[in-house]
């Protein structure tokens, strides 16, 4: 009757969505292997869009007169949004500077536009891709951090990174990377 292997997809989508716990020294070990463990919510988002495909529209008589025979991008994960190559660009800059953390770490990404002009759908497309990696909470009991904050911002970068420095020597995570990974400033403590 039913295809076995859809229900086995959908209990491995389950699975590997559903919430788990973990202590925190199993938490910072997993970091070791996987900088997608201590990302922020910008990191994680880039690596969900991936990486564009470069298009150079001068090989092509059509979108040579669309682009004016430019060079553009087009990223696999905004497949389908015809026309909207510069404000997806535009918004993965955003987020790519936010990852930085430059300025935009700290503002907040405002979609504006006139009505049918996409930006439902664009805001749909961010939210799958933001579910794409999870994301690591602190949790004391039954419940949750209410800030979702990252479960590296306990240790401050000014009284244990030094420690943590040493303690993760061996892995692709260096201090520069942890304090990015707090925003740059100090982490608050609880």
């Amino acid at each position: 009757m039913y295809n076995d292997s859809l229900f086995n997809a959908f209990a491995r989508s389950f699975e590997a969505r559903s919430e788990t716990d973990m202590s925190m020294a199993e938490y910072l070990e997993s970091c070791r292997g996987d900088p997608m463990r201590y990302a922020n919510a910008a990191e994680r988002l880039l690596a969900a869009i991936g990486e564009p495909q470069m298009i150079d529209t001068a090989k092509d008589a059509r979108l040579g007169r669309i682009f004016l025979n430019r060079t553009m991008r087009a990223y696999p994960a905004f497949v389908g949004f015809y026309g909207m190559e510069e404000t997806i660009e535009r918004i993965v800059g955003f987020f790519r500077h936010a990852a930085q953390g430059l300025e935009e770490r700290k503002q907040i990404l405002y979609l504006l536009g006139p009505v049918g002009g996409g930006k439902s759908s664009l805001a749909e497309r961010l939210k799958l891709l933001m579910e794409v990696h999870p994301i690591y909470v602190l949790k004391a009991g039954d419940e949750l951090s209410p800030v979702f904050e990252s479960p590296l911002s306990l240790f401050g970068p000014e009284s244990l990174g030094q420690k943590i420095e040493e303690a993760q020597s061996e892995t692709d995570m260096s201090a520069a990377e942890y304090r990015e990974s707090c925003g740059g400033a100090p982490c608050r403590t609880k």
